[in-house]
């Protein structure tokens, strides 16, 4: 069996060819590196340079807010000027602005041209006027508390709201959440809740006021029970009830007014001569 050898010149033309190869590699890596490198100092020079800054409040827009003012929201976010816009952490910003109570939901975003912090909110929604020992505010559905100085011009639109909680505090949030629906759709309207006494809440209904006891699973067993009363008032006037007592929904008692004595009238004739 005959081998094959590669003459001296073939092999000098190959290893020529392999060196070539080599050069050309490297002249590529050198270039992508000068490349990248460009790139990168161009990059934090554009970063850099002034053109690229939150200079004033103008330049931070605000969307989805129709409760807060945007004057409200900027001092909110606690911004100083001038800014990189691209030094500001986005989401950051928004983690700040998610933990104030009448936010529900924040997107920051940074637009180049021209340049710009956008803030896009999801405001939670007050559903009642609450007076708790942090002050005078609003409840969500979900029972956040939202103190009134964050709506410094719906303030006095917000308090006309039809549903108001007396004595609210942070601990009864788990229990609002399940008493709001049960006022909400309650046939019989409720204008107020009562919870100054934690032990006896009292609700101001358009029957009057009924006196629930403290809140339980059977709570809205007692909404229920007062539903069924709806047409008490077309048997007792309304002014001779004190208060219903639902405190035990399968014995509810109506507290009245003693019924007023009438005096027997008086005839008197004048005589004649």
């Amino acid at each position: 069996m005959a081998i094959a050898f590669d003459s001296p010149r073939n092999l000098k033309n190959r290893r020529q060819e392999l060196l070539s190869q080599r050069r050309w590699q490297a002249v590529q890596k050198l270039w992508r590196f000068l490349s990248i490198s460009a790139m990168a100092g161009g990059l934090c020079w554009v970063m850099a340079t002034p053109s690229w800054e939150i200079k004033e409040d103008k330049q931070v827009e605000i969307k989805g807010n129709q409760l807060m003012s945007v004057e409200k929201i900027r001092t909110l976010l606690s911004l100083s000027y001038p800014q990189s816009l691209w030094q500001l952490e986005a989401h950051q910003l928004e983690t700040n602005l998610e933990t104030l109570p009448p936010i529900a939901d924040a997107v920051v975003t940074r637009q180049i041209f021209p340049t710009t912090l956008t803030v896009q909110v999801q405001e939670r929604q007050p559903v009642a006027v609450a007076f708790s020992s942090q002050g005078v505010g609003f409840l969500d559905e979900g029972g956040i508390f939202i103190p009134e100085n964050f709506y410094s011009q719906q303030s006095s639109h917000l308090k006309q709201l039809p549903l108001k909680i007396t004595g609210y505090e942070t601990q009864y949030q788990s229990y609002w959440k399940e008493l709001y629906p049960l006022i909400r759709y309650s046939p019989i309207k409720i204008s107020e809740v009562d919870w100054r006494n934690p032990s006896n809440i009292v609700l101001k209904t358009e029957l009057g006021m009924v006196h629930c006891g403290a809140y339980t699973s059977e709570f809205s067993e007692k909404i229920k029970v007062l539903a069924k009363m709806k047409k008490l008032t077309s048997k007792v006037p309304s002014n001779r009830i004190v208060y219903i007592d639902i405190t035990n929904p399968q014995a509810p008692t109506v507290k009245l007014k003693p019924e007023p004595v009438k005096s027997p009238q008086k005839s008197s004739q004048e005589s004649r001569p």
